[in-house]
């Protein structure tokens, strides 16, 4: 994936706050300093069976929000009033928000017919720069009946690392930190199972291995099953984890060369792809629907799908990775339904070969220079056009499957904002239908999309009923 700067400069309108942004550090020795500092953290001790909350499985009963200081937007405040007027009635909720927004907050709940009762708020400083991922920097999970959100070791998104402590202060909910790397849209819970996204696998094993790191693989111990326990000491005891990935990185460079008919492309191909997924969250492209005729459901996107109900061809969009995380389910034993998915372009500024070449000397871009060699190869000699990719997903969605509420799916919509993927809108709410769900269309959430999440991504499921 390009620098966070080298993306900004080719697309200087690419939205803030994308779910795939990290703390960037100035050199290596500020990085170096600030991974030690996580070392003096505390370290949390081991569970008694930690059992994670079901992401599709019974009544949503509490669900956390964060909404920080840029949440009033018009298209990302009407996505969240969506979500809040779709759950039902009795629902309670904890909201994480920026300290100046508390007035309009209020409004939400109270226009969607939810009492302030019912809303256990935490306040931060405007100053925090939280983002509204609620998601990610933790996973939500209960020992001896006590609930807890486990951190992982690091997590480098701003100042999302301090949600979970000041969800404590003023909750029952306590906090944990395992000495793994996770972030919770790479989890997906099912009943006998959880999934977890390889990359975040290969990471803890890195971690693992690094001199002075938070533990040391035992000797004699493979360090992939030693990160296999660590899931199970700190995570989740006694559902089976299934690793999701390919069996190889993905080879898929930054940038690309394109042309097409007469007009040439820089594209930004990895913003968003993950190195052993397709996406960098599993979230975004796998949704559990739960137990059908013997064997566990589950819907996984698919970029053909969607190409042949636009009628398009989508470059980059790895298909063939799709299809391998479809077959490894099925070998795993559940029925896989498989959805429209977008991989959708944005054009940024304009450059010249020569602009570009200047760019791809300079220390850190390098791999931009093979994509300028491209261009030149295809014959552009003046205007390049640079272009990244986002996925625009309904996989992307909250799932309640209940024996005492109902079977409902609150989905995102986006043919509001773009006429052409109505269509989708509408073969989604057909397939959730023939499963014989209720399906609750939220608000258009591609102003969401663009900054590489959805509505999934900005909830954590608390508890939930039966």
């Amino acid at each position: 994936m390009p620098s966070a700067h080298l993306l900004r400069t080719l697309m200087p309108d690419v939205p803030l706050h994308k779910r795939t942004e990290r703390d960037v550090f100035p050199d290596a020795a500020a990085e170096l300093r600030v991974r030690s500092t996580s070392l003096l953290r505390r370290k949390a001790a081991g569970l008694v069976s930690p059992s994670l909350t079901s992401s599709y499985a019974g009544s949503i009963d509490s669900i956390l929000f964060a909404f920080p200081r840029y949440a009033t937007g018009a298209a990302l405040g009407a996505g969240y009033q969506s979500v809040i007027a779709a759950l039902r009635h009795g629902t309670k909720f904890v909201v994480v928000h920026a300290a100046s927004l508390r007035p309009e907050i209020d409004a939400w709940f109270t226009a969607a017919g939810h009492p302030i009762g019912n809303v256990t708020f935490v306040e931060l400083p405007d100053y925090v720069n939280f983002t509204d991922w609620a998601e990610d920097g933790y996973v939500s999970l209960a020992a001896n009946g006590v609930s807890f959100l486990m951190e992982p070791w690091e997590f480098p998104r701003s100042g999302d690392t301090l949600i979970a402590e000041a969800v404590q202060s003023v909750t029952g909910i306590k906090t944990g930190q395992a000495p793994l790397i996770f972030q919770g849209g790479n989890c997906l819970i099912g009943d006998d199972f959880w999934l977890l996204g390889k990359d975040y696998f290969a990471d803890s094993v890195r971690l693992a291995g690094e001199r002075g790191g938070p533990v040391s693989v035992p000797q004699g111990t493979a360090p992939d099953a030693f990160v296999a326990q660590l899931f199970s000491e700190f995570v989740d005891t006694n559902r089976r984890m299934i690793i999701v990935g390919t069996n190889k990185p993905i080879p898929l460079r930054s940038f690309y060369g394109t042309r097409e008919g007469s007009r040439y492309f820089l594209d930004i191909a990895s913003d968003g792809a993950g190195t052993f997924q397709p996406i960098f969250h599993i979230d975004m492209l796998i949704t559990l629907v739960g137990m059908g005729a013997g064997a566990f459901e589950v819907f996984v996107g698919s970029p053909a799908l969607a190409d042949s109900l636009l009628g398009r061809s989508s470059p980059f969009a790895l298909g063939d990775v799709y299809e391998t995380i479809a077959e490894q389910l099925r070998a795993e034993g559940f029925t896989v339904h498989r959805n429209p998915l977008v991989h959708q372009p944005t054009e940024g500024r304009r450059f010249t070969v020569d602009e570009l070449r200047d760019l791809a000397q300079q220390p850190g871009n390098e791999d931009l220079g093979a994509a300028v060699d491209e261009l030149r190869a295809a014959g552009a000699s003046t205007a390049v056009t640079a272009r990244s990719w986002h996925h625009i997903t309904w996989n992307n969605c909250l799932v309640e499957n209940s024996s005492t509420a109902g079977r409902h799916v609150y989905m995102p919509t986006y043919g509001g904002g773009r006429a052409e993927l109505k269509s989708i809108d509408d073969e989604m709410k057909r397939l959730w239908t023939n499963l014989n769900f209720t399906v609750h269309p939220l608000a258009d959430f591609n102003a969401f999309a663009e900054r590489q999440g959805v509505v999934h991504c900005i909830k954590k499921y608390l508890r939930r009923g039966q």
